[in-house]
């Protein structure tokens, strides 16, 4: 399908100005990669297992790259490097550090395969659709860029996906989905002069790209002390992938 250059009037607008305008409330930022690795928590921190759209589109990337450098005076840990750029679809839980023990949610490296199998008809069904990538906003723990998912082709393949899936690959929703790319954590500061850098960034227009594959994928981030490179220094491990129909 032909790739639209607006996407100024996508389903998620509301979603998007309600986390700026909340943001733009905080007086401080959440630090959460330095909160989750403290004391017994960073225990619960094994690689996630998930379904991702990668990112590998030339311009795409030139723009989220130029993005990233631009707020990188703000941003507290190294800004996830462009191999690794990705909308997230679908979390299906976590690999199980303990393979012997059966736990809620967290997946045996074996059974992976399997829960590919699952779903590959049903990706390789779909047609390659069009979103747009842009503006900026901000959560209170990172920068991301917007996902305008103008046709609700992202929501059908992720809502298809989470059908398709065993229970058990199904966590409960922390919160609603709200289609993103990560570009960089801010770690803990004064939120007053990040909502004056990123103000400017609240009306570029959004870049098209073109979705055509999703992973499953294993991402593992290191579960030690906090470090500015912890995002640099993770590893992804692609499972499986599918490519949508031309």
């Amino acid at each position: 399908m032909p790739v639209r250059s607006h996407f100024a009037h996508s389903g998620s607008a509301n979603s998007y100005a309600s986390i700026w305008q909340r943001f733009c409330r905080l007086r401080w930022t959440q630090d959460s990669l330095a909160e989750e690795r403290r004391g017994w928590r960073r225990w619960l921190l094994s690689p996630v297992v998930a379904f991702i759209v990668p990112i590998d589109d030339a311009a795409v990337l030139a723009q989220l790259q130029s993005w990233q450098s631009a707020l990188s005076p703000w941003l507290a840990y190294t800004p996830q490097p462009a191999d690794r750029l990705h909308i997230t679809l679908h979390i299906a839980g976590r690999l199980s550090p303990w393979p012997w023990l059966p736990l809620p949610n967290f997946w045996r490296r074996r059974d992976l395969e399997r829960l590919a199998e699952g779903v590959e008809s049903l990706v390789r069904e779909m047609g390659v659709f069009a979103v747009g990538i842009g503006p900026l906003n901000a959560f209170s723990n990172a920068l991301f860029a917007e996902v305008q998912d103008e046709t609700d082709c992202l929501r059908a393949l992720r809502t298809g996906l989470r059908r398709t899936l065993p229970r058990r690959a199904r966590p409960p929703l922390r919160w609603p989905f709200v289609p993103h790319v990560t570009l960089g954590y801010w770690g803990r500061q004064p939120t007053g002069p990040l909502i004056a850098a990123l103000t400017p960034f609240r009306s570029v227009q959004p870049v098209p790209l073109r979705v055509e594959r999703v992973r499953l994928t294993i991402y593992a981030m290191n579960d030690g002390p906090s470090r500015v490179d912890l995002l640099r220094t993770a590893r992804e491990e692609i499972i499986a992938e599918f490519v949508l129909k031309p």
